[in-house]
Order: structure tokens, then C-alpha cells, then sequence
């Protein structure tokens, strides 16, 4: 009896045995096989979704009375690095405005936009801010702090207006080795020059347009929804059909939230100052607006250094700027905006 017990037994453990290193064997085998599901973090995931907690009042308006607090506003990206993880690339853009009706000066689409004065455009120039002595900012009112040209309506979504830009030269990520000039940020951002030394950007392919198509907002929960026309980067003249330096403009869906609003009281008698902040986010695939087949920089004053690499890439590349493979395909932009007015 006690001997069948103890075959019994081995017989067990011998089935036992085997079945234990069927089951490691098979999880060795599919752990090797696990693919990243970009499950992403929500520490990350709150500081580029907007907040929709917060409705908007029903009878609020943002309008020109308001002003930009350009200081307390910001404009983010964010990419996967190499597009195998979760591990992201975050900068921001440090020159932003919104535009207002008045007419853009012909052929310029970068710096910061002067009104007419008397039928004549105000002088208008745009420079590398990482050389303030070539710097030629406009001047005037709309400098600085200029009046909300980003109008809401609750109560009437009709009347909304909403268009915007950065500079993509600003482009920041407090790295040099990705923000110095003819490093990857700035090629893959299609960043072009003026001149040999870098230190001139060529206005006509530095700005990055966000304009909302009128008759598109919609409510969403407590956020809204907004179609826009998103430019970003330029043909160059070999691509079938399009015009030299051609700006790249397609469609995008913006989430547009109310974050609340703040009024400080004034001191001494005076006015009390209202504000209040708006996020707007959306996401893009860069291969939408660049060439992924551009291994080679374009530039339109090379050196002696550069001038073979430049004169291959301009008979090869269909858009500015090189294709960089170190930052994923989608990008995400948000926009925290400040506005405030006298009351």
C-alpha cells in the first residue's frame, strides 16, 4: 500500500514537473514577443489634455476688449522618441500671436504683423532671435499684449474667429544638441535661412498657421470642437503640380476647452482686471507636410562645405527641411492662452 502511495506520488510530481516547465517555456516565448501598446503615463497624458471639467458660461464673450497676457500663455509639442515606447520629446514654441483682420503683408507669413497705416503697411520684419542684433520686430500696438483676436461666443458659435501662428525657428527644447541651428529640431521642422551663417530665417517658411474654418464649432460635452486649416512647411519647385515654395495646408481637428476665469479686484478705486484661459490641442502626422524621402538639407546660401549636399537635395526633395526618423510621425500641440481686459 505505502509503495503504490509513493508511485503515486512521483508520478505526481513528475507530471507536476513537467507541466511547470511547459508553462515557464511558453512564458519565456511570449515575452519575447510583447510589443509596446503605448500605454501612456497620466501625469504625461494631464499636462497635454486640455481640462473639459470646467462649462462655460452661456452668455460669456471673449472679444476685442480683451487683451492677449502673451507671458502667462504657452504653446507646447510633444513626439515619440523613435516611435518604439512611451518615451516622449517635449519643447515648445517660444514665438506665438494671433492675427488680426487686418490684411497680411504680401508674401510674409512670419514675425509679428503690423496694421496698415494710411493705405501702407507698417514695416514688418522677422529675425533669428537667437541673434537679438539682427532682430527687427515691428512696432505699435499690436507688439505687445495686442487685443484678443481669438473671439468667442458662447451663446452664438457662429461668431467665433480663431487664427493663429508660431514661429518655428522658436521651436525650444532647452537641448542644444536638438535646438542649435542645423541640428535635427530645426530640420525636421523645415526651418530655412536667409544666409550662410544662420543667423537670417527666411520668413516665407517659418510660420506654421492654425485657422479655424468659420461654421465648423461645435459643442462637445464641456469642450468644443473645431475644424481648422493647419499650414505647416512649403513645397519646394520639383513636386508635381506645386508652386515653388507653395505653403503645405490641410485639415486638422481642434479641441478647444474653457479652463474659468478670475476677476482681481483694483486698488486704490481703480479698475479690477478680469481673466480668463482657454486650451486648445491637436495632433498632426508630419509625413502629411514633409518629404520622407528627404535625407538631404536644402539651404539657399550653402557654404563650399554644403553646396554639393544642398544642390542634390533641390533636385531630390519635395519640401523643405529633412526627414528626421528620431521623432515619431505624430506630433501633438497645445495652446494655453490668457486673457484678460479692464473692468
Amino acid at each position: 500500500m505505502k509503495s503504490t502511495i509513493m508511485r503515486h506520488r512521483r508520478i505526481f510530481l513528475v507530471f507536476a514537473l513537467v507541466f511547470g516547465m511547459a508553462a515557464l517555456w511558453e512564458a519565456c516565448k511570449t515575452e519575447t514577443k510583447i510589443e509596446p501598446n503605448y500605454i501612456q503615463d497620466p501625469t504625461v497624458d494631464n499636462v497635454f489634455n486640455p481640462n473639459a471639467e470646467v462649462p462655460v458660461p452661456l452668455n460669456f464673450v471673449l472679444d476685442t476688449t480683451f487683451g492677449h497676457e502673451k507671458s502667462h500663455s504657452n504653446v507646447n509639442w510633444k513626439s515619440r522618441y523613435f516611435d518604439f515606447s512611451d518615451t516622449w520629446l517635449t519643447g515648445r514654441f517660444g514665438e506665438f500671436h494671433f492675427v488680426p483682420d487686418f490684411p497680411v503683408l504680401p508674401g510674409k507669413l512670419g514675425g509679428v504683423h503690423a496694421p496698415w497705416s494710411k493705405g501702407v503697411p507698417l514695416l514688418n520684419y522677422n529675425a533669428n532671435p537667437k541673434f537679438p542684433a539682427t532682430q527687427n520686430w515691428s512696432v505699435g500696438p499690436n507688439t505687445q499684449s495686442p487685443p484678443a483676436y481669438f473671439r468667442f461666443n458662447a451663446s452664438d458659435l457662429t461668431k467665433n474667429y480663431f487664427k493663429a501662428y508660431v514661429l518655428v525657428s522658436t521651436f525650444n527644447t532647452s537641448e542644444p544638441g536638438r535646438d542649435q541651428y542645423i541640428q535635427c529640431g530645426q530640420n525636421y521642422m523645415g526651418t530655412q535661412w536667409m544666409d550662410s551663417t544662420r543667423q537670417v530665417v527666411d520668413p516665407t517658411s517659418d510660420t506654421a498657421w492654425l485657422v479655424a474654418q468659420p461654421g465648423t464649432w461645435k459643442k462637445q460635452g464641456n469642450g468644443f470642437v473645431v475644424t481648422c486649416d493647419f499650414t505647416f512647411n512649403r513645397y519646394l519647385h520639383n513636386e508635381a503640380g506645386k508652386a515653388d515654395g507653395e505653403p503645405i495646408t490641410k485639415p486638422v481637428t481642434v479641441y478647444v476647452t474653457y479652463n474659468g476665469q478670475l476677476y482681481t479686484p483694483g486698488t486704490g478705486g481703480g479698475l479690477g482686471t478680469l481673466r480668463c484661459g482657454f486650451t486648445a490641442s491637436f495632433n498632426f502626422k508630419r509625413s502629411d507636410y514633409m518629404d520622407k524621402n528627404a535625407t538631404k538639407l536644402y539651404l539657399k546660401n550653402p557654404t563650399a562645405a554644403e553646396k554639393t549636399n544642398s544642390d542634390a537635395a533641390l533636385t531630390t526633395n519635395k519640401t523643405y527641411g529633412t526627414w528626421s526618423g528620431s521623432v515619431g510621425d505624430d506630433m501633438y500641440i497645445q495652446a494655453n492662452m490668457v486673457f484678460s481686459k479692464k473692468q
